[in-house]
């Protein structure tokens, strides 16, 4: 049976914010990063908002678990998007340096990618074979 519909959907989604394969566009990698920024801006607002926040104990719980995994998923994202440049995602490494980590995110979400296949896949926003 092809994969296809939500089953084929939730397995781009995986990949996209788990994956460390295959290659992503500039338009997926900025649309992925504005997810994550957003997405971490409401848990530690609620989290500073306390009492007073309405999902501040939930927040509080789960909090710094999803703080640690949307780093994790910029990392897959960044690998992605080195690949897509041509280069290992070894250099994704610069995120977890401070300062140099924005100056790193504008440069792989601005340069263009490589045309056609690379050593890292046939696509850019196409799962890995």
């Amino acid at each position: 049976m092809p994969n296809s519909g939500p089953t084929r959907r939730r397995s781009l989604y995986l990949w996209l914010f788990f994956g460390l394969r295959g290659r992503i566009s500039r338009r997926v990698y900025w649309m992925a990063y504005l997810f994550l920024i957003a997405l971490n801006s409401v848990v530690i607002g609620q989290i500073l908002g306390g009492e007073s926040g309405s999902f501040f104990a939930l927040a509080e719980t789960v909090g710094p678990f999803l703080v640690i995994a949307t780093l994790y998923c910029n990392l897959s994202i960044a690998v992605k998007r080195l690949h897509d440049i041509g280069y290992g995602g070894f250099l994704a490494a610069a995120l977890f340096v401070p300062f140099v980590n924005l100056a790193f995110t504008i440069w792989v979400g601005l340069l263009p990618g490589m045309a056609g296949p690379n050593q890292f896949g046939e696509a850019p926003d196409s799962l890995p074979a």
